[in-house]
């Protein structure tokens, strides 16, 4: 073989291997950035609105934990003058992936241009209009209130009062008189099983599920800690009578 033809095959192989690493960065899938390359001034700006913030008023009762909570419209209400006064503003939007899933997008912004934003999973517990709304409403607040930091006036004890009381009470296999620690308690998640008991439990009630959601302070039922299962379960039906007017 020629040293022409050598040099000609040569040149061909980098051709096709330059295209073959081509095709394999397409392939790539880069992570979206969640956000700008700068963000000085938003941080600058944000400190001082959060320096101004009052603490949000708790004006709403989830009767599942029979505890008190601040809502989107309290969390709003707290920091938005002050974010307004230093130039930045908070939009929260349901985008449609092409895998099918909803991604619910919340972005703060700087007049710079300047942004940051945070990305959650919308996973409704039913597929239906209600249990969506009832989702995205929960998901809001939360995702609003962790980007902005607004804090809640009162201690929170994140409904675990509520909880101890009941499984003092609930509890088998153990006297009544023994007390239940949350902090000693593993944070092990429900099984599948238990998950589709849930399911079963609340497919006919978005709005309980909601009540679920927030007083145990997770975003999907599948969060849920199992040592908060057998309680969550009273407590679930003990709402359901009482609508459907048995005790």
């Amino acid at each position: 073989m020629e040293i022409k033809e050598m040099l000609e095959i040569q040149s061909l192989f980098k051709e096709l291997n330059s295209k073959i690493e081509d095709i394999v960065k397409s392939k790539i899938v880069q992570p979206e950035p969640n956000r700008s390359s700068e963000i000085n001034e938003l941080a600058s700006a944000l400190a001082k609105a959060q320096g101004e913030m009052e603490n949000a008023e708790k004006n709403k009762t989830n009767p599942f934990f029979k505890s008190n909570y601040a809502d989107l419209a309290s969390v709003v209400a707290a920091s938005r003058p002050h974010l307004t006064k230093n130039g930045l503003s908070v939009t929260q939007q349901i985008i449609h992936q092409d895998d099918g899933q909803m991604m619910l997008i919340t972005t703060l912004w700087h007049v710079s241009g300047q942004w940051i934003n945070s990305k959650l999973r919308i996973v409704p517990l039913k597929n239906d209009v209600q249990s969506l709304a009832s989702t995205v409403t929960y998901q809001k607040r939360m995702c609003y209130n962790a980007l902005i930091g607004v804090t809640v006036g009162e201690n929170d004890d994140d409904g675990e009062s509520a909880v101890a009381t009941s499984r003092e009470t609930f509890a088998k296999g153990v006297a009544l008189n023994t007390k239940y620690n949350p902090k000693e308690n593993v944070a092990e998640v429900i099984t599948k099983e238990q998950l589709d008991e849930l399911h079963y439990e609340l497919a006919e009630y978005p709005d309980i599920a909601e009540m679920v959601l927030d007083g145990l302070k997770i975003l999907n039922l599948a969060d849920m800690p199992k040592s908060k299962f057998l309680v969550s379960i009273k407590r679930i039906r003990d709402i359901k009578n009482e609508r459907n007017g048995n005790k």
